[in-house]
């Protein structure tokens, strides 16, 4: 069966724990079609694979099988996890990494704040939606490390999924899944929208939680770290200095013309940014 499995991974190039991966996979399904999302999140940062996995999932065909291994608690007593939604699925520790996917298909956004936090909680499942806790060790490869859950559990049971079997086969149904806090914007008292970095790319660029439904229409001033940008830019050349534009996947970045706005900025995640309000509104 020629199916879609991407990787999601925190463990770099250098060694050979992705190529073992691909080499599981296609010793269960040789027609298997592997495409890497990313091999550099940064270790053990669960956050930020979940945010990347959130900006690119929807991009692959219907059916896509997504493998994420950010994973500080392999060995543990976490469990492993498929969630299957009406157009792809996931296979991933369930430690918070679809924390944002499981946000994206809620309609209920009861689990937002407007505060980071690295705390998981109890995600209800949304109707459409159903995971399984991978527990059939048939599936497995053996004998299981217990370091590299990656290889001996995610990679088979990916693999073996990409060759139609239900995902009901692998385990026991599970109702809620473990997800962080998604923050989200606010408004203070002068009516300013709140928001904070969420992500910082590898160019600096300054991923905000702000939408473009957020931008009040003709543009408004950005402000973050006492600096202000005076509008919003329609692109990255278009700018002269530090700018403020809507990015590629509809998220509030500020950035610099061949620079990193981290680096001038002395930004990191968390910190607030402030959508001014055109005088008189």
């Amino acid at each position: 069966m020629s199916r879609v499995i991407t990787l999601t991974t925190d463990f770099g190039t250098s060694d050979g724990y992705v190529a073992s991966m691909k080499g599981v996979i296609l010793s269960v399904n040789p027609q298997a079609r592997i495409v890497d999302i990313t091999h550099a999140i940064e270790p053990h940062h669960i956050r930020h694979a979940s945010f990347i996995l959130h900006t690119t999932w929807r991009n692959f065909p219907d059916g896509t099988i997504h493998l994420v291994v950010v994973d500080p608690g392999v060995g543990s007593h976490r469990r492993g996890i498929i969630l299957k939604t009406p157009t792809a699925v996931f296979v991933a520790p369930d430690n918070g990494s679809l924390s944002y996917v499981l946000n994206e298909l809620s309609e209920s956004k009861s689990a937002a704040d407007h505060q980071v936090s690295d705390q998981v909680a109890k995600h209800v499942l949304p109707e459409d939606c159903e995971a399984i806790s991978i527990t059939k060790q048939e599936y497995w490869r053996h004998p299981v490390s217990s370091t590299f859950h990656g290889r001996d559990i995610f990679a088979p049971v990916a693999a073996h999924l990409s060759m139609d079997i239900p995902a009901r086969e692998f385990g026991e149904k599970v109702d809620s899944l473990n997800a962080f806090t998604i923050p989200v914007p606010f408004r203070d008292a002068m009516g300013h929208s709140i928001g904070q970095i969420i992500h910082v790319d590898r160019f600096g660029n300054l991923i905000t939680n702000l939408r473009s439904r957020d931008i009040p229409s003709g543009g408004a001033g950005v402000e973050i770290r006492n600096q202000r940008i005076d509008n919003t830019s329609s692109y990255y050349a278009q700018g002269k200095g530090l700018m403020a534009l809507i990015g590629s996947s509809d998220y509030l970045e500020l950035s610099i013309k061949e620079g990193s706005a981290a680096a001038f900025l002395g930004a990191r995640e968390g910190d607030t940014v402030k959508i001014l309000n055109p005088p008189g509104r």
